[in-house]
């Protein structure tokens, strides 16, 4: 899946963020920890996947709100994002 970030701005709750995915708009909404960690994460696996040429893997899971953030690697160089909610 591809990830843009669209917008992202504070909430009342926390920090709200809307990605344009291949899948259409996905729109999250967590505390400013969920989404801190959430942006540390993606910039780690943006890190990993540059090096990476053949790897098919989920590496972390991130809770933000209703939602978990699974990210990982495929192969050439490339990160893979999935978006679950419960």
């Amino acid at each position: 899946m591809s990830l843009e970030l669209l917008d992202a701005h504070q909430t009342d709750r926390g920090i709200s963020v809307t990605f344009g995915t291949d899948h259409g708009v996905e729109p999250l909404e967590g505390s400013c920890e969920e989404v801190a960690r959430l942006a540390r994460v993606m910039q780690q696996i943006g890190a990993l996947a540059a090096v990476n040429e053949h790897e098919h893997v989920w590496l972390e899971e991130v809770t933000v709100g209703d939602a978990i953030v699974k990210l990982g690697l495929k192969p050439g160089h490339q990160a893979r994002v999935r978006i679950i909610r419960s």
